[in-house]
Parts: structure tokens; sequence; C-alpha cells
């Protein structure tokens, strides 16, 4: 490694190949992008842990929007980038897209001597995170709910402010769905990357915390996950959470056994699933990733972040296919986590007050045999070295210097912008910010819902647009003063607004009214959507997805909801005839081309089917999503799943 030097932080630009989100949908997601994987918790859960699983689920990711029209072009596009240098780490930090590490690697002669986190060679999105498009790779800040956040592809306020610490780089945005401000402060210390979170509940009642750092490490067949505990929770798509032992979950006792899997060695595994380490009240917390070489990369953090995790992909062929999808041929990593409480199933619960941490994130050498010995022996020095270069006590005084000295200092000069909806919400509030986190006015949908709290005048929301309609709020706070606007003057978008924040708290009959009223005064439609969501009727249904479609014909995620309206009535003939009718953009997207293939199959024409299998791909691809390989085998029963549609995340019953 060079000799250290005086950290530095510049402003650049990263030339990155992929292609972007894609446009916000103005459709209100009611429910969850995707359900529940798992569906049962296993008995050996006491009841302080059933008490945090039942706690907090998202009903809904509103007030954000689904992102899922996205490709998967390979275009060249220009990010905005903070990169953090002193001569033994470099970090490269995008505040576009969540304030992600894109990049933390070891330096050798002002080069980089190697990755200690995956660097995905392109920016590919699926259908993972709480609102749909989500990349992988780097370092990931998740606040909000089971999943991976909201935040993960909006733009961060972002500051690099001089302080005791050197140069720290400071990422901040309101978290909408839970109403709380995050602060992620990052700087180096040797060879230390270190963020120091802070996350502010601006309000006296208490609310669910959610939060994990993610850590995606790059995989080779003998990439070894090292944390000091002897059983896990472990999830997997068959939907159960259980307690095993660890690294042999499925033959305890047997490592001699030769069929015994170590999940340790993330390759091992058959298929993916994630584990959490039962690691209790350990001083110095940690997890860590090696080579067979014993290099890798080390966490620790200070005592709030208690759970540790290893999310891995295994090598069926499922995994190697998402592998493929979320980057490129032959790229593979796994994930090593941290949060605030034991499994990710669980939210904690935060006063109206602040929770903070600090973590540090480093490069590891063990001795190579160490590394490769038993699981304890690997895992004590694992936790040794780890110790050694961010011992927990050292840590703990880095922390209060950071909350002391560094939290509430306010950045003098803004180097990349977020949302304007930290304003808007303190302007309902009639607050002021949290200090060092100020939000500024930003011209973006924010701007009238500011105006209308801080303006007597309920005109501003009247002149939204109903051909890019502003995603409804709907916490109480905004219901309160919605319900205020309506009483004065209203309007289309207020009656809509109201109906989307009934529809999600179940209130349906209140939902319809006001959809309704809305439409009287004009149709449109988000709308019109919103009533054929709540139509017991499915012709009614599919009728009230036809206006709406009229009114907004390029809308993709429109046209797949009647689609899917027209195949759950049975109607698979008229899927058929309405894909014909879409426009190009929206009849040649892989998702209506694989509900074609589904109508085709539903009506006998296998051969019409099978041939848009053949080369389909399907950007916005769930995870679990197992539709492809599940027609192949309705089409082909007993014939292998081909490789280009096999996203199976478990193995089928006679595998398992």
């Amino acid at each position: 490694m060079t000799e250290q030097r005086p950290a530095a932080a510049r402003l650049r630009s990263m030339l990155v190949t992929g292609t972007s989100a894609g446009p916000t949908s103005p459709m209100a997601a009611i429910t969850p992008v995707r359900g529940a994987t798992t569906i049962r918790v296993s008995d050996a859960a006491d009841a302080e842990m059933v008490e945090r699983i039942h706690r907090g689920p998202l009903a809904s990711p509103l007030p954000y929007g689904v992102l899922s029209d996205y490709d998967r072009a390979d275009e060249t596009l220009e990010l905005p980038a903070i990169e953090l240098d002193n001569g033994v780490l470099r970090a490269v930090v995008l505040p576009s897209l969540g304030g992600r590490v894109w990049s933390l690697a070891s330096l050798h002669d002002g080069k980089e001597d190697r990755p200690l986190v995956h660097q995905n060679s392109r920016l590919r999105w699926a259908n993972f995170g709480l609102t749909n498009a989500w990349f992988a790779g780097g370092i990931e800040w998740n606040l909000g709910s089971t999943g991976h956040t909201t935040l993960s592809n909006q733009p961060m306020h972002a500051a690099v402010l001089d302080t005791a610490l050197g140069p720290v780089v400071r990422l901040w945005e309101w978290e909408r769905t839970r109403d709380l401000v995050l602060q992620v402060d990052l700087w180096l210390s040797g060879a230390r990357l270190m963020a120091s979170t802070r996350v502010h509940n601006p309000d006296p009642e208490p609310k669910p915390l959610y939060y994990w750092t993610n850590i995606a490490v790059p995989e080779t067949p003998g990439t070894r996950v090292l944390v000091p505990a002897s059983t896990a929770w472990r999830t997997d798509y068959a939907g159960v959470l259980e307690r095993v032992p660890v690294p042999f979950p499925d033959a305890p006792d047997a490592s001699d056994a030769p069929d015994a899997v170590d999940v340790s060695v993330a390759r091992a595994s058959r298929y993916a699933a994630d584990y959490f380490y039962e690691v209790g009240d350990q001083e110095g917390r940690m997890v860590a990733a090696v080579e067979p070489d014993g290099r890798g990369i080390g966490q620790t953090s200070t005592a709030a972040l208690r759970g540790r995790k290893l999310f891995l992909w295994g090598h069926g062929p499922g995994g190697r296919r998402w592998q493929e999808w979320l980057g490129s041929a032959g790229s593979r990593y796994l994930e090593i986590q941290a949060g605030v409480c034991p499994t990710q199933l669980e939210h904690d619960l935060l006063d109206g007050d602040d929770s903070s941490w600090t973590e540090a994130f480093l490069p590891l050498d063990l001795d190579p045999a160490v590394a490769a010995g038993d699981y304890p022996t690997a895992a004590a020095a694992a936790r040794d070295a780890v110790h050694r270069a961010a011992p927990p006590e050292w840590l703990s005084r880095q922390h209060d210097v950071w909350l002391r000295d560094v939290a509430d200092a306010a950045p003098a000069e803004l180097v990349h912008t977020g949302s304007g909806w930290g304003r808007a919400e303190l302007a309902l509030r009639h607050a002021a910010g949290p200090e060092g986190t100020p939000f500024p006015e930003v011209a973006d949908e924010s701007l009238p819902l500011r105006r209308l709290v801080e303006d007597d005048d309920a005109g501003a929301l009247v002149d939204i647009s109903a051909d890019h309609p502003t995603l409804p709020v709907v916490s109480d706070r905004w219901v309160t003063r919605l319900e205020a606007a309506r009483a004065r003057r209203g309007g289309w978008w207020v009656e809509y607004a109201l109906g989307t924040a009934r529809h999600v708290r179940g209130d349906l009959e209140g939902a319809h009214t006001a959809y309704e009223q809305s439409c009287e005064l004009q149709p449109t439609a988000v709308a019109l959507r919103g009533l054929a969501l709540l139509s017991d009727d499915p012709s009614r249904r599919v009728e009230l997805y036809r206006q709406a479609l009229a009114l907004a014909p390029d809308d993709r995620r429109l046209a797949v909801e009647l689609l899917e309206a027209l195949r759950g009535a049975g109607r698979h003939d008229e899927v058929v005839a309405a894909v014909q009718d879409l426009p190009d953009v929206v009849r040649s997207h892989g998702r209506t081309r694989m509900l074609l293939a589904q109508a085709l199959a539903a009506l006998g024409e296998d051969r019409a089917a099978l041939d848009l299998l053949e080369d389909l791909e399907v950007p916005d691809l769930a995870e679990g999503d197992q539709t492809l390989s599940e027609l192949w085998e309705r089409l082909r029963p007993g014939e292998p799943v081909p490789a280009h549609l096999d996203f199976r995340m478990s193995l089928p019953p006679a595998l398992g």
C-alpha cells in the first residue's frame, strides 16, 4: 500500500455503462410492490422477536412511486460522484443514487490494488426494491421497511465538510414512508472507511425503525464469510424463518459428511438464502468476507447495529442467472450486512428522538491457513483482525467525537441536491430542520404541496396537471391538511389524493366516493384506475381500465394492469387482441410479451407461446418471480428449463 496522506474529497463525474431507472409511474401503488417471501416464523422465535416482526410492515410504498420503466440498454451514463482518497483507500460515492458507495478499494502506489466491494460492471435494474427498481453493488444505506430502501434510486442532498476528522462527505434526505431524516457522514481514517449514521424522528410519536447497511462483496468459488456465531436465523424462498446451526445448517455435527454444505463458503450452497447470525450482545459485532489467500473486507460498528447477515445466491442455475442479470456474465457477488434488529423481518421502535451509530469498513489480511480452517477458529481470527484495526473502544470514541463535533455542523455549501420534500414536510409541521441537515427549496413535484401549507390559498393544488399528476401524499398530517383544502375549494387532485389515502387504509367505501367525486370534477386515468382496483365485478374492472387507458394510452403500467385484469377474468382471447392495440413501445416490452405468452398458452397456442419464450427478456422481473420457469414447465413438462428463463430462487421439491 502507498503511504497514507491527508484525506481529500473531490467532485467528479463518472462514466457508467447501463441505463437509468426511468420515470416514476403516476399510478399509485396501493399495496406493496412485492409480497412478503417469509410467511411462517419458527416457534423458536421469542416473544420480543415476534412483536418486532409484527410491527411496522409497510402497506404501500406511497408517497413514493413505482419505477419499472427501465430497460436493459447499454448506454454510457455520466453520473455525479464524490471521491474520498487518502493514499490508502479510495471510495467513490454516488449522490444521485441514494448515496451508494459505488466502489471502495485499497491502493498501492496511488493505483487501486484490490476492490473491497463489488463494483458492478453495468448499471442494471430489477424489481428488488420497495419501489421496484434496484441495482446491485457497493455499499447501500437501507432505511424504511423490510427490503431495499425507497431511496436506492433517489438523489440525496450532499455536502463536503471540513472537520477535525478530515473531509466528511455528508448525505441526507427525508425518507417519506416513515417521515424520518437519514444522515450518513463518510470519512477516511487510515485504512478504514468510516460511516456515521443518524436517523432523526422529527415527530413526537414513536415510529417503526428499520435500517440495514448492505455491502456487496466480490464472490469467487472460495469466498468465505466469517461471523463469531454458532447459530443463525435462516430465510429462503420456501417462506420460513427458522433457527439453524452454522456453518452446517442442514447437517449439524456432520462437518466430515461428504454432503454437508458449509454455508460460510457462499458458493457451496445450492440455493439462495439469508442467514441472520445470532451475535447477541457481543462487543464490537462484526462480519467479514475473505478469499482463500486470507484477503478481504471486514465491517464492525458501535452497539446500535445489532444484526449481522449473509445473503448468498448459491450455485444453482437460478442464482447464476440472477448474477448475470444484475451485472454481466462471470460477475458474481454476495452480500454481508449489518442492521438495527437481529433479522430483516423486524422493526425496532424510534421515539421522538435520534438513533445513531458508527461503522468501519476495512481491508483484512488473514493467514490463509487460518482463514481456510475450522469455522470457529477462522471466525475468531477474523474478529481479532477487525478489532485490531478498529477496536470497539476506539470506535465508540470516534462515534462520540463525531456526535459532539461533527454531526450538527452546518454544511457551508451543497454539492448535490436531493428532493424538495424535506422542505415541504417541515413546512407542514411549522418546524425547522434538524441541525446539520438543511432542506433547501427545490423546484420539483413537492412545490405545489409546500405552497399549500405555506399559503392559505389552496389554488396551487388546482394547477396540478392531470397529464403529469403528483403522487398522493397519504400520511395523517397530509390527510388533515387536504381535508381542510377540500372544505374550502378542493379540486380533482384533492379528491383523488384523499381517495388514495383511504384506499391504503382499507376504507374502500370512502375511497370509492372520493375517486368518483374526483372523476366528476375531471376524469383522469389515475382516479379511474383507482375505481378499477376497487371493483369486485371483473367486467366493470376491465371497462374502467379501458377508460383509464384511453386517457393515458402510453402508460405501460396501466396497460399491464388491464392485461392482468383480462387474464384474471379468463378472457385470454381479449388479452391477445388488447396487446395488438397497444403502442409499439408498450407492446414490445418484455412484460407485455410475457403476458401474451401466458394468454396464448391458456388458449392452447403452445407453439406461439414457445416462440415468444425463445428470446424473452422481462426487464422488471421480480426477485422470487418464477413465472417464466412455470410457463416453460407447463408447455414442455419434463424438459429442463432453459438457462435464460431460470430465475428460481429455490429448488423444485424433487431437487431440494
